[in-house]
């Protein structure tokens, strides 16, 4: 683990973001499964298959794209894929108390989690979060729209995606066990236990982590956990089945936030970490379940074909009690709710990959065909005059009572078929191209009903082209240009109050920089872009818990991510997002308004050194500055919450058969507030104040 370096926002402000790497030879770029890690002490990755579905050098795709790998995630004890995202620019993630509520953001707008390359479906799209990084090997963003590979139907990703690659079975005997303890009574078991069969035909890994945990929010506490058992089986040399499963749960009380209002003005300042509702609510939970199958056959050294085949079952049931309008001072009306909710993703994928070509020109091609059938059920209850309640008198909250009846039902099903083709040119050393084309059919079937009255019964079908061409060229050794064109295409069903759904479309233009060590040690990108979308589902303002579908919004800018690894001894990771993200055409908000929780500028610096020295080696220290400006907290925007930098300190030290790490979070204990987006208010949650974990974690 680490120790972390204080730094100031202004230098940080200058800047630039990461980049992250993996070791894969460029040679084998189109083989199926590559297992991409980082050497022990080393935080970057060459090569990443997110953007492409082939294995493919940064360097070569014309795209921005960050690895996280899981050195990065031990060294700076990342706990959730919340956590890890602030290590990338442009990303503004969605916290582990929100994910029933908002999704994570990537430059302005939601994205969706895929795991292995399979999409997961829910709404709000941060539901499938296993709130859990203990299967992960590393975790790819790739922004942007990816739609020519990924898109056209649920969860089709319009600005980019998360894709988090799970960790797969070894041909060694390896297990590993930690326990994690630190502030607000977190208690925590880790372990991964890995099992070869048959020589290296078969292999067995099982991972999982269980934890409780109260909060700096009084009352507040949480409870989760994970399994993830994973199957591999070579059949032949030429032919590999890998079946991957996933089970967790994250149980926790429903927390609304605190007015905004009531942490601005001084006459009406209260307990910051005040609680204000009811304390006996029934928790809310949420649950998912994935099972991915992979065959893998190479026909010969130039043809391979993939087949996978996953299905995905979440579910949350949401209780809470909230504030609905000012009464006198610190005193609000109160409602309460339950939202219960529950998806089923099946999804197939066929894929040819073929290497063709000899001389100076190369293709990489790469044809498939997607299915993805999803069903989804969606309910709310609301009681707007559920009490009164005081935020500066805890005596106030009420029970609970009786959740409201369900008044709000909508079912979706939705079936989406694409075909899709990819070629991958290498014109001389220098030069690569890439050019696809996907063709993408989507039918949905949806109803909604109110207080038992059908408002909508709709049976629609969508048919969509979107392209994409991009290109880079190696200027000098370890420095490339590149450009990019891509279309996105995103299928949208009934959201509570969209009557007459239409598919969300996006254009994204993006140019810059990458660096694969033209000096020693430093890889990354820098890039510009601007991404337009139409017909967005925004929050509705004047009716909680509804939707409404913007007329188009825009987000541009400029994001650095750059990784500097001189020697084994020293990581420096620095990123830099400036992002114009704002409403540009629309019927009811102002043109121009700045997107909820996207700050214009947002960046991080953080640093690595391990000690080599005799004397001292096994001891590592690390430190980091996570700096934001000020996040909108509506649309139209009303009030802003103001810009922070916080500060993060690690420490760790081998100690032979084990290993004992020390993180702090929130090094200088800053008591600013940040966006807290309950049913689309001005609502905010204090940050976490300095807090102190110790992990123990031994391998045998």
């Amino acid at each position: 683990m680490k120790l972390s370096l204080c730094l100031s926002t202004a230098a940080l402000a200058l800047m630039p973001a990461v980049a992250f790497a993996q070791n894969v030879a460029a040679g084998d770029s189109w083989v199926s499964e590559v297992v991409v890690t980082a050497q022990r002490g080393s935080i970057t990755a060459p090569v990443a298959a997110t953007a492409t579905r082939t294995p493919t050098p940064i360097e070569e795709t014309p795209q921005s794209i960050q690895v996280l790998t899981s050195t990065l995630i031990e060294e700076q004890d990342l706990q959730t894929i919340s956590d890890a995202l602030v290590n990338v620019s442009g990303v503004a993630p969605a916290r582990t108390m929100e994910i029933v509520l908002q999704a994570p953001l990537i430059r302005g707008f939601p994205v969706n989690y895929y795991f292995d390359g399979m999409p997961t479906y829910g709404l709000p799209q941060g539901i499938a979060d296993p709130a859990s990084l203990v299967n992960v090997e590393r975790v790819e963003v790739a922004k942007g729209p990816t739609s020519t590979l990924y898109g056209g139907g649920t969860g089709a990703p319009l600005s980019g995606l998360i894709n988090i690659v799970s960790v797969s079975p070894q041909p060694d005997f390896r297990t590993s066990l930690g326990v994690r303890a630190g502030s607000f009574g977190t208690l925590g078991v880790e372990g991964d236990i890995n099992i070869p069969f048959a020589g290296d035909t078969v292999g067995f890994r099982l991972t999982g982590m269980s934890e409780t945990a109260d909060s700096y929010i009084n009352v507040v506490d949480s409870k989760r956990w994970s399994l993830f058992p994973t199957l591999s089986w070579t059949i032949s040399p030429d032919t590999k089945l890998v079946i991957r499963g996933q089970v967790s749960r994250l149980e926790q009380r429903e927390y609304s936030g605190l007015p905004a209002a009531l942490t601005v003005a001084p006459s009406l300042m209260i307990d910051r970490f005040a609680f204000a509702g009811a304390e006996d609510a029934p928790r809310t939970t949420t649950e998912n379940k994935l099972v991915t199958a992979t065959l893998t056959h190479r026909f010969s050294d130039a043809l391979q074909a993939e087949m996978s085949l996953s299905h995905h079952d979440g579910e949350f049931r949401e209780y809470s009690t909230f504030p609905v309008m000012p009464f006198a001072g610190t005193t609000y009306f109160f409602g309460s709710g339950q939202v219960p909710t529950q998806s089923e993703k099946t999804f197939f994928t066929a894929s040819l990959l073929g290497q063709f070509g000899a001389g100076p020109v190369k293709h990489q091609v790469l044809v498939g065909f997607d299915y993805d059938k999803t069903d989804y059920y969606g309910a709310m209850g609301l009681n707007f005059g559920w009490g009164v309640i005081d935020y500066a008198t805890p005596a106030t909250n009420a029970p609970f009572g009786t959740a409201p009846a369900l008044s709000e039902i909508e079912n979706d099903l939705m079936e989406t078929k694409a075909l899709f083709v990819q070629d991958q040119v290498a014109i001389g050393d220098r030069l690569d191209l890439t050019v696809g084309l996907r063709w993408s059919k989507l039918d949905v079937q949806s109803s909604y009903t109110s207080f038992g009255f059908p408002l909508v019964a709709a049976d629609e079908s969508y048919e969509k082209v979107t392209p994409r061409i991009g290109a880079t060229y190696e200027v000098s050794d370890g420095l490339s240009l590149f450009a990019g064109y891509a279309e996105g295409f995103h299928g949208v069903v009934v959201a509570f109050g969209v009557t007459h759904p239409d598919p969300e479309t996006s254009q994204s233009l993006e140019a810059g920089l990458k660096f694969a060590a033209p000096i020693k040690g430093l890889t990354g990108t820098v890039s510009a872009y601007q991404l337009t979308r139409q017909n967005v589902v925004t929050a509705d303002p004047l009716h909680p818990g509804f939707s409404i579908q913007a007329g188009e919004q825009r987000a541009k800018g400029f994001e650095t991510d750059l990784v500097y690894e001189p020697g084994p001894a020293l990581s420096i990771l620095f990123n830099y997002a400036y992002t114009n993200a704002e409403v540009t055409e629309d019927n009811t908000i102002p043109v121009g308004d700045s997107l909820r929780r996207v700050p214009e500028h947002s960046g991080r610096l953080a640093a690595r050194y391990r000690f080599q020295s005799d004397a001292w080696r096994g001891l590592e220290v690390g430190a980091g500055v996570t700096a934001v400006s000020s996040r909108e907290l509506t649309l139209p925007n009303t009030v802003a919450v103001k810009g922070m930098a916080l500060v993060d300190a690690q420490a760790s030290y081998d100690i032979g058969p084990a290993t004992l790490s020390l993180s702090i979070i929130n090094l200088t204990d800053n008591d600013g507030f940040e966006p807290y987006q309950y049913f689309g208010g001005a609502y905010v949650i204090p940050t976490q104040p300095r807090s102190a974990f110790i992990t123990l974690r031994t391998t045998f």
